[in-house]
């Protein structure tokens, strides 16, 4: 998506490898002896986050990150991350292997792990909030019609002591037709694939930011003109056709470009932090971290009748497309990365929505430091405190909240994720689409 130089970009992710092997050293000798280090960088400055990560990489651990940590703002978090960690379903002392069957064959794992042999995946720790990428290639040919099965089989200690074996066997049928692929595809898979693919090469600093970007990129082009050339051959080149499934993938492509961990305007921590998060991230949090969900609370439903129990996930309004000419100025909105949540409070919002959300009169009231929505006796807010509740259990993270009114100095960290329009970071995504097209037309050339 453009916007950077590439002097820029190359110094950016010189700081991106480990700058000391100190921290490898002693993350495989923990390794060794099933010891998982789990970090908690609660820091103001620079403390070089990138060697850091080494250490949960290599056993398994976890990495927690607090920028500008601020007792009063980061107080919850903190209590409720250490609280988590230790709560949390997880295993011990683990050893996954991934088999497949026959004209199939597993080259290489992802993840948090150490890797001792080409087989086998050692995890002195696992938990519930990771995931492990596998590829698989063609070894032989697969007959049509009849099943390919991939089988997984982790070892482990459970937080009782007891050792147990869990095993899933998946059963694929294999099809000679590619518009059953394109029909069957799952786009969270497919975007952790990518930011999981510019995550090894810039943690291991074998590529520039740019490099990162075109890697994604390529990848998505190379997709959608294999769906362009074998399973929409009726329409005209000079149409752009996605396949259902991946309607939506050139967008998360353009959002994975502008993120933190591929833009070269954010600081070596942070950008270091939102990789090794990519790393070990599952599926599921993908999708939200190059594209959050942005919901208007302004159109909140109202919550359940004082007295009666809340539903464990309360229906929530349709979320806005992340654009500036989307935001409703006398709205509000509660934008959610699956890492934190930040709320825009819009310069024309009514004193009654106000009163009702924050307990004050005008936007200029809240207060700079609040770190949370408060809880008043009435239904609209009650919705808005259910709604944050209800995020929070479904990422299994207490979310920081940020509040940004219209003005403020830090309002620039709310409109940088509005990736769909024209900024610094590249493109708007009218511009990316148009560049993909004419990058697939290029290959029928």
């Amino acid at each position: 998506g453009g916007g950077f130089n590439n002097e820029s970009d190359k110094d950016a992710a010189k700081y991106l490898a480990p700058g000391d092997k100190c921290y490898m050293k002693l993350a495989v000798e923990a390794a060794e002896y099933q010891v998982a280090i789990d970090l908690f960088l609660l820091t103001n400055g620079y403390v070089d986050v990138a060697s850091l990560g080494v250490l949960p990489r290599v056993t398994g651990g976890s990495l927690y990150r607090y920028p500008n940590f601020n007792t009063t703002l980061d107080f919850a978090q903190l209590h409720n991350d250490l609280r988590w960690n230790v709560l949390r379903p997880q295993g011990m002392e683990a050893v996954m292997r991934v088999r497949a069957s026959n004209g199939l064959g597993v080259i290489d794992y992802d993840g948090f792990y150490c890797k001792r042999t080409t087989t086998d995946v050692d995890l002195p720790a696992i938990d519930c909030d990771k995931a492990i990428c596998v590829s698989l290639r063609y070894e032989d040919k697969l007959v049509d019609g009849s099943e390919a099965c991939v089988q997984c089989a982790l070892l482990y200690t459970t937080t009782d002591g007891e050792r147990r074996i869990r095993v899933h066997t998946m059963a694929l049928p294999v099809t000679s037709t590619l518009g059953n692929v394109f029909r069957a595809s799952d786009l969270e898979a497919q975007t952790l694939d990518l930011i999981r693919r510019s995550s090894a090469k810039l943690l291991a600093g074998n590529c520039s930011l740019l490099a990162a970007r075109e890697l994604s990129l390529n990848a998505t082009v190379n997709t959608l003109y294999a769906y362009r050339k074998f399973c929409a051959t009726n329409n005209s080149t000079g149409q752009l056709i996605l396949p259902e499934g991946l309607k939506v993938l050139p967008l998360y492509t353009l959002g994975l470009h502008k993120s933190l961990g591929l833009r070269s305007d954010a600081s070596a921590d942070d950008r270091a932090t939102w990789l090794l998060l990519g790393a070990c991230a599952t599926a599921a949090a993908a999708v939200p971290s190059v594209y959050p969900r942005n919901f208007p609370i302004h159109r909140l439903p109202i919550a359940a009748t004082p007295g009666e129990s809340p539903p464990r996930f309360p229906p929530l309004p349709k979320t806005t497309w992340l654009s500036g000419e989307k935001l409703e100025q006398d709205g509000i909105y509660l934008l959610e990365d699956g890492r934190e949540m930040s709320v825009w409070v819009g310069k024309q919002a009514s004193a009654p929505l106000l009163r009702d959300v924050f307990g004050v009169d005008h936007a200029d009231h809240i207060a700079s430091t609040t770190a949370h929505i408060p809880r008043i006796e009435n239904a609209s807010n009650a919705s808005v405190n259910e709604m944050v509740n209800c995020m929070r259990k479904m990422r299994s993270s207490y979310m920081r909240t940020r509040i940004y009114r219209r003005g403020d100095i830090g309002e620039h960290s709310f409109y940088q994720r509005l990736i769909e329009d024209r900024s610094a970071a590249g493109m708007s995504y009218v511009e990316f689409l148009c560049h993909v097209h004419r990058l697939i037309q290029n290959k029928f050339q």
